[in-house]
């Protein structure tokens, strides 16, 4: 397989025509050896629009999926960012091209330790992963300009909201009209989430998170 075509492709045909613009964004994409986050039986799929098993019953969303989330965030390069999931790592090391600092954490040893190896190959120094369970937050560096939720929650924790910053933003996977979708959730004066549905997703419940049993017949 020709890698670098691989990725031209996989940006040309998959994430542009999803409505992807954001430049620096699609700058990161395109020099972000997104095949090294998958296993060596995976790489020949590394950029093809499929949902990636990674293990332990969790999955790497497709490449057009993961930035359309990450645009939404419209981040800078002054940008704190906080990301809970961090599978593979991929979106991980993206966040660490478009932001100041990203901190990431993930609730399964081996994907904490698989993601640090790969992100010290590719001496990625603004980005650091951290294993534990952040449902519902992580204080530790808090607070956070943005934070990214690869995983789907049935609802968004208010404990989050001391996580952001004034005008700090999330990106999410909620449950919404039977299904899932991904969001953007800010906070409004009166101090409650107000949410901007992006696109129906599928994706795996978060682990530690209760679905809410919205499926009623």
């Amino acid at each position: 397989m020709n890698i670098e075509h691989a990725r031209f492709n996989m940006i040309e045909q998959q994430v542009k025509p999803w409505r992807v613009f954001d430049e620096n964004l699609l700058g990161a994409m395109s020099t972000l050896p997104r095949e090294q986050f998958v296993s060596e039986a995976q790489r020949g799929l590394s950029y093809a629009d499929i949902h990636m098993p990674l293990g332990h019953q969790q999955s790497m969303l497709a490449p057009r999926e993961i930035a359309r989330l990450i645009q939404a965030l419209k981040l800078t390069k002054e940008d704190k960012v906080l990301e809970i999931g961090t599978g593979s790592g991929y979106s991980s090391a993206l966040l660490a091209k478009l932001a100041k600092m990203v901190f990431s954490v993930d609730i399964i040893s081996e994907f904490v330790k698989s993601a640090q190896k790969i992100h010290r190959k590719l001496a990625i120094d603004n980005l650091i992963v951290e294993e534990g369970d952040a449902c519902d937050g992580w204080m530790a560096h808090a607070p956070y300009d943005a934070i990214l939720i690869t995983a789907a929650l049935p609802k968004l924790s208010d404990s989050l909201k001391r996580n952001l910053n004034k005008n700090g933003r999330v990106v999410c996977i909620l449950e919404h009209n039977g299904g899932y979708t991904a969001a953007l959730a800010q906070l409004g004066g009166n101090d409650k989430w107000q949410y901007e549905y992006l696109f129906p997703v599928d994706a795996t419940l978060m682990i530690n998170a209760e679905s809410t049993n919205q499926f009623v017949f």
